[in-house]
C-alpha cells in the first residue's frame, strides 16, 4: 500500500508549504499530495480560499498579488512541481478554477516541459474539471474524489474514466475496494493518521492512503 503524503508532510511543518515538501521527500513516500486554486492567473498550492488558519492573516485567495504570495511564501503550482522533480507521484488536487481555459493551457505547458507526465495524478471533486483536462489531452492519472459511498460502488469511476477512486477513509468498505479491483481501478483513501485504521484499509488491499503523518506509516 503506497503512502501519499498529503499537503507535505504535514504533521511535521505548515501544510502545502515548501517546508512540508521539502519534509516529505526524505520520508519512505510514493507521493505527495498538494491543492491548488487557478484565480487572477495565478496557480497557487493552498487548501483554503482564504489564509486565516494557515497563516492567521485576513487575506483571500482574490487578494493575492504576485508581491504577496512571495512575501508570504506560498507556492505555484510550477514551483511545487520543479521542487519534486518527479522524485516521486505529484498529486495536484484541483480545488477551484476561475478560468478554466486559461488553468488548461497553463498545465498543457507543464506537461509539454516534462513537470507532467503519465504518473502524474489530477484529483477533483469536481468532476466535471476532470472531464475538461480529458478533453484537452493531459495524459496524466485522473483521482475521482468523493466524499460518500455510491450506490453502484466504484462505476462511477468507469463512466469519469478515472483511473483512481478517491475517497473518503469514514466511507470506504471492502466490498468498494473489490468492485474497484474488479474493473481495474485503484483506491486511495484520504486522511488516514492511525496505524490501525491503515493497517485495516492493507489488508481490504487499498492501493494507497493520503497521510499528515508519514513517517508512522511506514
Amino acid at each position: 500500500m503506497k503512502i501519499i503524503a498529503h499537503r507535505g508532510a504535514s504533521q511535521y511543518a505548515q501544510e502545502n508549504s515548501f517546508e512540508a515538501f521539502h519534509i516529505a521527500l526524505t520520508h519512505p513516500i510514493a507521493g505527495i499530495e498538494f491543492d491548488v486554486h487557478f484565480i487572477n492567473e495565478q496557480a497557487v498550492v493552498m487548501h483554503d480560499e482564504s489564509m486565516v488558519r494557515t497563516h492567521n492573516i485576513g487575506l483571500t485567495l482574490a487578494d493575492l498579488t504576485p508581491e504577496l504570495i512571495n512575501e508570504h511564501l506560498i507556492p505555484t503550482l510550477e514551483q511545487v512541481l520543479n521542487l519534486i522533480n518527479n522524485e516521486c507521484i505529484s498529486n495536484i488536487e484541483v480545488k477551484s478554477v476561475d478560468d478554466n481555459e486559461l488553468f488548461t493551457q497553463h498545465l498543457l505547458d507543464i506537461q509539454q516541459r516534462g513537470l507532467i507526465n503519465s504518473d502524474t495524478v489530477l484529483s477533483s471533486f469536481n468532476h466535471r474539471l476532470l472531464d475538461a483536462y480529458q478533453k484537452a489531452g493531459l495524459n496524466t492519472q485522473y483521482g475521482g474524489l468523493i466524499a460518500h459511498l455510491p450506490k453502484d460502488l466504484a462505476q462511477y469511476a468507469v463512466s469519469g474514466e478515472f483511473d483512481i477512486v478517491a475517497i473518503d477513509k469514514d466511507m470506504v468498505t471492502p466490498e468498494l475496494v473489490a468492485d474497484a479491483h474488479r474493473l481495474d481501478k485503484q483506491v486511495w483513501v484520504y486522511t488516514v493518521n492511525d496505524i490501525e485504521v491503515a493497517q485495516r484499509l492493507a489488508q481490504w488491499k487499498v492501493d494507497a492512503i493520503f497521510s499528515n503523518d508519514t513517517l508512522i506509516m511506514r
